[in-house]
């Protein structure tokens, strides 16, 4: 069984995750959220835990489900950060318009394979 306190720190590392990923600080989450950049960094952290209702929200202010804070059951995960070079390409995609992810992906597909890297369909 999952242990309580290892779903409360997937949940602060999923928060960080997401407000990096869109390139947020934690002023501007603060501020969308009503709170204090205190208190997000608080939860960011795991010092402070997360009600429901306040996940709820923060699922809705990122536009995500709610279900992205919860691990799945059965599976270990790490929870070390996204490295910085896979943040930089993540911040990129998010700016390319939606009809242009099969081109993107073609691409690096094609880099993947010049460098040696074995692909997954």
């Amino acid at each position: 069984m999952i242990r309580e306190d290892d779903v409360n720190s997937y949940v602060a590392s999923q928060l960080r995750l997401l407000r990096t990923t869109t390139g947020l600080t934690q002023q501007a989450v603060a501020q969308e959220m009503n709170m204090s950049p205190q208190q997000v960094q608080k939860y960011e952290h795991g010092h402070n835990r997360l009600s429901v209702g306040k996940l709820f929200q923060f699922a809705e202010a990122f536009d995500v489900s709610i279900t992205v804070f919860f691990p799945q059951r059965d599976q270990h995960y790490s929870y070390d950060p996204v490295p910085p070079p896979t943040m930089r390409f993540i911040r990129l995609i998010a700016k390319i318009a939606p009809q242009h992810y099969d081109q993107v992906y073609v691409a690096l597909k094609a880099i993947a394979k010049l460098s040696g890297s074995k692909m997954e369909e």
